[in-house]
């Protein structure tokens, strides 16, 4: 068995990331749009309607709503992530170099250690952020609270998997694929795509969380563009990307009102 694989040392080194998209900007920034607007605006409502639909029937309040919303993640995520790798085969292109879903060489240990480190660096920015500006990282958006919320609910595990499974893959593959590959052919440099990338994906979260955690995110985006661009895989930031939505998830539901 390999334990530690060639990528390991490689990408520690040079960095492994080759940007590639023959489809060209425009068209790539109207995907990513279009991606955006299904997920968020199309599929996920339209799922939450069907979901409702054959459970109570009617929304009954707000709560109810937010349920089917959570459960609506899965399903929109996994459509979007589809319709993604359809999209990234444009003029013929293998959707595999599009979006950079490369398997790296890492061996069991060299998974464990990616995933782990980015979870540790995370942990202690995150941490030495709100010790310096006092800021309350136990408090939560309107996801967590809907995720804890319902922790006990029958179908928590298909909440949790469109949190854990759907939301990384969905939003790795619209913030961190073409679009990211496509930013850095221009002038702004892998660099500015990193900025530009990171700078959208936590913007998408200020509606349901509080403005620093929006500023907490965006650093996180860096950090997961930063292993893309080493690493040259765009699994490697789907797995560290669930890997922490996994551990948010866990504390969530151990925090469930019984």
């Amino acid at each position: 068995m390999n334990w530690i694989g060639v990528d390991i040392q490689a990408g520690l080194t040079r960095a492994l990331y080759r940007p590639f998209n023959p489809s060209g900007l425009w068209p790539a920034v109207g995907i990513f749009i279009g991606l955006f607007i299904l997920n968020q605006i199309i599929l996920v409502p339209a799922f939450g309607v069907g979901i409702v639909m054959l459970t109570s029937g009617m929304i009954a309040d707000e709560s109810g709503w937010l349920r089917a919303l959570l459960l609506a993640i899965l399903p929109a995520s996994l459509v979007t992530a589809w319709i993604g790798l359809i999209l990234a085969r444009q003029r013929g292109a293998d959707a595999r170099d599009v979006l950079a879903l490369r398997l790296p060489d890492f061996g069991v240990v060299g998974w464990i250690l990616v995933v782990g480190g980015f979870f540790f660096v995370i942990n202690m920015v995150f941490l030495l952020i709100a010790m310096v500006f006092g800021l309350d990282l136990q408090s939560s958006g309107m996801v967590e609270q809907g995720t804890m919320q319902f922790g006990h609910d029958p179908l928590f595990f298909l909440i949790a998997g469109g949190l854990v499974i759907g939301a990384p893959l969905a939003e790795e593959i619209i913030f961190r694929g073409q679009i990211f590959g496509a930013l850095a052919q221009t002038p702004l440099g892998l660099s500015g795509a990193a900025l530009v990338t990171s700078a959208l994906w936590a913007g998408i979260h200020w509606p349901t969380q509080p403005l620093y955690v929006v500023g907490l995110l965006f650093l996180m985006g860096l950090v997961l563009c930063w292993l893309l661009v080493r690493f040259g895989s765009l699994w490697v930031t789907i797995a560290c990307h669930a890997a922490w939505n996994s551990l948010a998830v866990l504390a969530l539901y151990s925090a469930a009102p019984q």
